[in-house]
Order: structure tokens, then sequence, then C-alpha cells
């Protein structure tokens, strides 16, 4: 994952990190209030954000990520919270393999799950999520809609700014796929310094996410455009948060 591995020290501002605290607390609360979960496995847990949250209230937590920078970097701002997170270096679709289950919620948040490229990698991590589910537990994958994204050729993803440094997100359009970019830009005394990193991404659609889960062997995903679970609008909405529960 050497995309990840050279933003690790910087992944948060390049995303913009109030927001995405308010949601993790958000989702947090969501888990432990209505799910009453105990034991979590955060899939490509990045710079560990959920995974503290979940934590910090108790949760006992297992955080997996392919890239040892990124986790590196989780470890550090873990703190006290991570006397209960167990970390673990390893891809999305040997998950499985890397850790024993059973869990009462697996997350794949951050627009994650799109960097499995081929149907062989995610049906392995989709599988991977319902072998190491508990009874009743709930996957929880979170990535920007590209239904509408795909429809309207929207390329610019975000820019943030953080002190001296602006980075912008972008994509350019593949046959298939889409490739994300993150132009990095460092103003110093009026002169710009700028570098690029990019990566290969697949625009998974609400539908064949449905269709994979339930192939899997998850109930019918419930959508929602988010974390405060409003009604998910495939022709307007943001983002895409897919619910996909195992049977009792």
């Amino acid at each position: 994952m050497g995309f990840y591995d050279g933003i690790a020290g910087h992944y948060d501002d390049v995303v913009g990190n109030q927001a995405r605290r308010d949601s993790a607390r958000r989702l947090a609360s969501w888990l432990i209030d209505s799910h009453k979960v105990r034991r979590v496995l955060d899939v490509a847990c990045g710079t560990g954000l959920h995974a503290r949250e979940l934590a910090g209230r108790g949760v006992q937590v297992v955080a997996a990520d392919a890239s040892e920078p990124m986790l590196r970097e989780a470890m550090r701002r873990a703190g006290d919270a991570g006397e209960h997170i167990e970390w673990l270096h390893t891809p999305m679709e040997a998950i499985a393999q890397s850790t024993a289950g059973p869990f009462d919620a697996i997350l794949c948040l951050g627009n994650s799950l799109p960097h499995l490229l081929t149907d062989s990698q995610l049906r392995q991590t989709i599988g991977g999520f319902r072998a190491l589910m508990a009874a009743g537990g709930v996957a929880v994958v979170q990535l920007l809609n590209y239904d509408r994204i795909c429809a309207r050729r929207e390329r610019i993803v975000g820019v943030t700014r953080c002190g001296d440094a602006e980075y912008v997100r972008f994509y350019d359009f593949l046959p298939d796929n889409v490739r994300f970019n993150i132009l990095e830009l460092h103003w110093q005394q009026g002169q710009c310094q700028h570098e690029l990193h990019q990566t290969e991404l697949r625009p998974y659609r609400a539908g064949q996410l449905c269709r994979a889960f339930t192939d899997a062997g998850f109930r019918r995903p419930e959508l929602y455009d988010g974390p405060g679970l409003g009604e998910f609008d495939s022709s307007r909405s943001e983002a895409l948060l897919l619910l996909a529960r195992s049977e009792e």
C-alpha cells in the first residue's frame, strides 16, 4: 500500500479531521447503544480514528490495515485506548486468515473497499467478514456514492488546507475504474512545492455491493447516506453507508 505509506503522517490533514471525528463518535454510540457491541473488527483502519473511539468506551477492537506506516501512526495516536486494541498488518482480502472471530460488528470505512480491484478480492473480503461475524452481528461499510460520481463524472473529491499545506483530491476516469489522486501543495515564501500521489480504485455501485453481501450469506443490506442513517439516494447522496446483518 505504497500510496498510503507516503501520506500516513498527515493523512488526517488530507481528509479533514473534525468532521470525521464527529462521525466516528456518532457511529460508536450507535453501535454500542443499538447493537450492544463488545468486540469489533475495524478493517482498513487507517490512522485508527474509529478504533480509538470504540476502544475508549471499553469495546475490544481488532484494527487491521495493509499499510505499516498507517498502523504505526494509528498506534502512536491511540494513547490509553490502545490497551483495548489489537493491531494487525494485513490486507482486507486476507482478514479471515489473520484473526479469529466472532465479532459483533465489522467495520470497513473511509472509502476502503474500492481498493479491491477484482471480483475475487471482493468475494474473499466479504466472505471473510461473514466467516468472522457473530450470529446477529452487523457489517458496516462506508464509501463514496459512485452511482452519482460516475454518472456526473465528478472529478473533484475535496480540497483541504492545514497551515501552509493544501491537498486537492481528484479522480481521473479510466475505462472501468478510477484513478484517485492527491495533489499535495506546500507554500513557503510565495513558492510552491508539490507532490502527486496516485492509486487505482474500483467504483463499486450500491447494487453491486448488495449482491456481493447477499451472495456471501448476509441478509439484504440496508442502505443509508451516512452515519446519520438518512435515506440513501443514488442520484444525490454524497456517501453510501451499507449495513449488512448476519442471521441470528
